[in-house]
């Protein structure tokens, strides 16, 4: 398959504009060049969109009957069961295409996809949803970024006040595309040295340690800027308030 976008939408929290916006064209259709995965809850924003996921992945326990049904899943309520005389929506997706997982498993849904898109598909990998009330999932979600790293694949979870990416080399970021008006460094590991250039606060090799907040709310000053990870891991985070 050639390189595409491929999106992931999971479960935690989305705002249905800001999905539609980055999904879809002017017309409300998909965008060519998308590949999108839903996953488990994630089809609960697709539902409401009415948007065709290609992919559908998930073990499905935390999704609502109507979901359930749009995907060919009998409800877990009977009594929702759909009437003949009644509409339901029901995505075009093929069966082929819809992984029921099991419930007790070692990783969490998003990452099923994740690793499914890796192993399938070609193209930078986007997460939506993958923020949220749920702080554990969030940061699980951080760690799933790493598996990009590991593999070079690039993926990031985006939301609508964050982009944010493992880095282990570099990566440039301009001023006109940046995604909001903050860049964070973070340190992921503990031997993460980091050279930034373009920036309101520059550092050359500079040992970035964990336990402190020493990159938060830096600014990009000039038309692009440079983020080089000479050793380690670090979380960039480009914000929005």
């Amino acid at each position: 398959m050639s390189d595409e976008r491929i999106y992931i939408i999971a479960g935690g929290h989305v705002e249905d504009e800001f999905v539609k916006k980055i999904l879809c064209d002017k017309k409300g259709n998909k965008k060519d060049g998308i590949y999108l995965l839903a996953v488990d809850r994630g089809l609960e924003c697709l539902l409401r969109l009415k948007i065709n996921p290609d992919e559908v992945i998930g073990d499905f326990d935390s999704v609502s009957d109507e979901a359930r049904m749009a995907i060919g899943l009998e409800p877990k309520n009977k009594s929702n069961k759909k009437k003949d005389d009644q509409e339901q929506f029901v995505f075009d997706v093929l069966p082929y295409h819809i992984r029921q997982l099991d419930v007790h498993k070692d990783q969490t849904d998003t990452e099923e996809a994740v690793r499914f898109a890796m192993r399938y598909l070609r193209g930078d990998i986007v997460i939506l949803g993958a923020t949220g009330t749920r702080i554990d999932h969030v940061l699980g979600n951080i760690s799933i970024l790493g598996l990009g790293v590991l593999s070079g694949f690039h993926i990031s979870l985006v939301d609508e006040h964050n982009r944010i990416s493992l880095v282990n080399d570099e990566m440039v970021i301009t001023k006109k595309e940046q995604f909001g008006d903050y860049v964070s460094i973070v340190p992921y590991t503990d031997d993460t040295y980091v050279t930034l250039t373009g920036f309101q606060f520059n550092v050359d090799n500079k040992h970035m340690k964990r336990n402190l907040s020493l990159g938060i709310s830096n600014v990009i000053e000039e038309d692009e800027a440079k983020i080089v990870v000479n050793n380690g891991v670090a979380i960039v985070i480009e914000s929005r308030d």
